[in-house]
C-alpha cells in the first residue's frame, strides 16, 4: 500500500519535479534560453541517440527503497516533497514608526503594525501561483487558481488577484542530465515567477522543513529571493527582514465553496 502511495501520482513523488517541467508562463519548454529545448528536433536526433533518457521518478523512488529508506512508508513521510491538496500561507506582521501630525499636541510618535501575505500553490504540471497581498486568506483562497490570473477583475470578489503571478517549479535532487554533474542535496525548492514588468524575473529559494508534533513537509523556510533583469542581467536582492516561512494550509475543495483547514 505505502509503495503504491509513495509512486502515485495522486500524492507521491511521481508528481514532484526535480528539473523544470514548463516555462514561467506554463507553456511548454522551448529553445528559450532558459535550459528549454524543442522535443523532437533534426538537431537533438544524434544526441540523443548516443545518451540514453534519463530514469523516471518513478524509478528513481524506487531506487532509494531499501538503500536509503528502510521502507516506502519511512520514504514518504520523510522525503522532501510538496503537497497539492491546499497552499502555502506566510503571514508578516511588523511594526513601524509613523509620522506625528502637525496639530498634534501628543510628544510620542504613533505606531503603525503593518500586515501582508504572501500565498504560494503549486500544481501538478510544474506550473505555480504567488501572489503578494493585504487581503486575508478567506478573500484570496477561493479564487487561487490558474483562471484567476492575469483576468480582467475590476471590482469583483477576484480582485486581490489581479496582483499574482505566474511561475514555475523543481525541487532539489539527484541530477541524472550528466555524469560529471554533482548531485543536489535534497530539500529544497526553486520558484521563478514572472516579474512586475516583462524585462524581470523573480527567483526564490526555499527549503522544505516540518512544523509542529507529527507532521511532515508543512513548512518553507526563505533561503533567498532575487530579482534577475534578462535585458542587462543584473540581479538584485530582496530583504527578508520582515518575511516570514510559508506554512501549509489544506484546501477541501477550491472554488466559492472553499473549506479550509
Amino acid at each position: 500500500m505505502w509503495k503504491r502511495i509513495a509512486l502515485g501520482h495522486e500524492y507521491g513523488f511521481t508528481a514532484m519535479h526535480y528539473s523544470f517541467a514548463c516555462q514561467i508562463d506554463g507553456k511548454p519548454l522551448g529553445d528559450d534560453g532558459d535550459g528549454g529545448y524543442f522535443l523532437g528536433s533534426d538537431s537533438d536526433i544524434e544526441e540523443e541517440e548516443s545518451v540514453p533518457p534519463p530514469p523516471s521518478p518513478a524509478q528513481l523512488t524506487a531506487a532509494l527503497v531499501p538503500s536509503i529508506y528502510p521502507t516506502y512508508r519511512t520514504l514518504f513521510r520523510l522525503r522532501p516533497r510538496l503537497r497539492f491538496n491546499g497552499c502555502y500561507i506566510s503571514t508578516v506582521n511588523y511594526a513601524r514608526p509613523g509620522g506625528a501630525s502637525v496639530n498634534s499636541i501628543s510628544w510620542n510618535t504613533p505606531i503603525h503594525i503593518v500586515t501582508y501575505y504572501r500565498y504560494l500553490r503549486f500544481l501538478r504540471n510544474g506550473t505555480c501561483i504567488s501572489l503578494l497581498t493585504v487581503s486575508e486568506p478567506s478573500d484570496v483562497v477561493p479564487y487561487l487558481s490558474m483562471e484567476h490570473v492575469h483576468k480582467s477583475h475590476g471590482a469583483l470578489p477576484s480582485a486581490p488577484m489581479k496582483d499574482a503571478l505566474l511561475g514555475r517549479w523543481r525541487l532539489t535532487g539527484p541530477t541524472v542530465a550528466g555524469a560529471g554533474e554533482e548531485a543536489e542535496k535534497e530539500g529544497g525548492l526553486m520558484v521563478e515567477t514572472a516579474g512586475a514588468t516583462p524585462k524581470y524575473i523573480y527567483k526564490m529559494v526555499l527549503s522544505l522543513n516540518s512544523a509542529g508534533r507529527g507532521a511532515r513537509n508543512n513548512k518553507l523556510a526563505w533561503q533567498g529571493y532575487w530579482s534577475h533583469n534578462k535585458l542587462t542581467d543584473d540581479i538584485g536582492t530582496f530583504s527578508l527582514k520582515n518575511d516570514r516561512p510559508f506554512y501549509w494550509s489544506r484546501v477541501k475543495s477550491w472554488g466559492k465553496g472553499f473549506v479550509e483547514e
